[in-house]
Parts: C-alpha cells; structure tokens; sequence
C-alpha cells in the first residue's frame, strides 16, 4: 500500500494521476473504514490523498469527527486559478457535468477518482481550485458549523 501511495505521489508531481492510477486509489480510500477515514483527514499531508478522503467522508454523510470537520485543512489550500483547466475543445473531455450528480461530495469523489484536478476530464472543477462543482460551497457551510445538504 505504501508502494502504491508512492507511486501515486510520483505521478503526481510529473504533472497528474493517470486516470486508472486514481481509480486505484479510489478503490482503496472507499474501502476503508470511516474512523481511519477520519484518522487521515488529520493527519495525511498528500493534499491529493485529503481531497480524496474528504470526498469520501461527505458520500457516506460523516461532515464531522469530535473537533474535527471536512474543509477544516483543506479549504485553506483551495485556490481558484491553482489548476490549469482543459480547453473546451479538449478531445478527452466527455459530458459528465455537476447536474449528474445529487451530492456535491459524489462530484468531488468523481473528480478525485477520475485523476484529480490536473486531470479534469469532466470539468467538474471550472474555476481550478480542486474542489468540483458546490463542494467549496457545501465545505464553507460544514466549517461554519452548518450541516451537509
């Protein structure tokens, strides 16, 4: 497991996850337990990793652990303009858009398995923060102390 998160930190400082490498990693992130979930939202520093476990979290409903929140680190590191974004004309982009998903996690989750915000196939993250569609939104609200939608 250790070797895959490696690898997966490698790929992503050449410039992105390949698809089928976050589709790994979103296969092992959702068949953790929430409390270890909850346990690497505290304490992992793969900004990519948090993003994913996050999304996972606000899937299955947790928002909040004791002191801790969703957003509670990674809002901080969500920066419009910090992610170049595909063109519109890009070839790889396909018609997945935020209407197809109910919860604002499930896109979030979708765009993290999908190979991150480096990798937008979908376009699920227009302004380039990392966060896809309302989940910046749906974070500000948790951290503010309100519930999830």
């Amino acid at each position: 497991m250790r070797l895959e998160l490696l690898l997966l930190i490698g790929l992503a400082g050449c410039g992105g996850v390949s698809p089928e490498a976050a589709r790994q990693e979103a296969r092992r992130i959702n068949g953790l337990d929430t409390a270890t979930l909850w346990q690497m939202q505290a304490t992992t520093e793969d900004r990519l990793e948090l993003s994913q476990v996050e999304a996972e979290l606000g899937s299955r409903g947790e928002v909040r652990s004791g002191a801790s929140f969703l957003g509670q680190r990674s809002l901080a590191e969500a920066r419009p303009g910090r992610w170049r974004r595909p063109r519109q004309d890009d070839p790889d982009l396909d018609g997945i858009n935020c209407s197809d998903f109910v919860l604002p996690a499930a896109a979030q989750a979708e765009l993290m398995g999908s190979g991150g915000p480096r990798n937008d196939r979908h376009r699920l993250d227009e302004d380039g923060d990392g966060l896809a569609c309302d989940w910046r939104e749906e974070l500000e609200r948790i951290a503010a102390g309100g519930s999830a939608s």
